[in-house]
């Protein structure tokens, strides 16, 4: 289990490490590139706030451990580096051969925006019990409890998903979603693919 001091180390590191690498990109690309990775760099940290939130829902609402907690984090941002990845290049490739797919983009930021405005927020019930989850519950046999760290288990021979692979679900397609609405909007910024992915990918870590 990871601890506050723990936490707050790492997290220093990680700034610490996106900060370097945007000093590398002001003194290799110039100012101009600098200024949009830093830029693309806080509007998606920002955004991960949502993120970490939903995530702490989804630890509550499936009682995962504190020692395993970390295990599906890690994965789930394995999962989002592939994810994103695809999401981004699929997007520049798209901008690219089509200019006025940025105006979509913008609708779709703008659609999105008053849907939360006014929706009314999402309890921790809501949040994890999402369609692939259930989906999942259907195809899966399923044990009763956590085995450890374990994603899977045999049992008499025969093999069984555990609860954490759910929840490593819940927390790869709850990223799936908050993807498709922070990528549009840093491709406002800059549709460099090279400065949207790793400022992505720093703001994540």
């Amino acid at each position: 289990a990871i601890g506050v001091r723990e936490a707050l180390l790492w997290s220093g590191f990680w700034i610490l490490l996106s900060l370097l690498f945007n000093v590398g990109i002001f003194y290799k690309f110039g100012a101009r590139t600098g200024t949009e990775f830093l830029t693309g760099y806080l509007l998606e940290k920002a955004l991960s706030v949502d993120n970490l939130f939903v995530f702490l829902l989804l630890f509550t609402h499936f009682s995962v451990p504190p020692e395993v907690q970390h295990r599906v984090l890690f994965w789930g941002i394995l999962g989002a580096l592939i994810t994103r990845a695809f999401f981004i290049f699929s997007g520049t490739i798209l901008i690219q051969m089509f200019h006025w797919v940025l105006y979509l983009f913008g609708a779709f930021l703008l659609f999105t925006g008053f849907k939360l405005l006014f929706q009314k927020d999402q309890d921790e019930e809501e949040i994890g019990q999402n369609g692939l989850v259930r989906y999942c519950k259907k195809v899966f046999r399923l044990t009763e409890t956590y085995e450890g760290s374990k994603f899977f288990t045999r049992r008499k021979g025969r093999l069984f998903a555990t609860p954490l692979l759910l929840v490593l679900i819940a927390v790869e397609s709850t990223d799936i979603l908050f993807a498709v609405d922070s990528i549009p909007a840093i491709f406002g910024i800059t549709q460099d693919p090279f400065i949207v992915f790793t400022s992505n990918i720093f703001a994540i870590l």
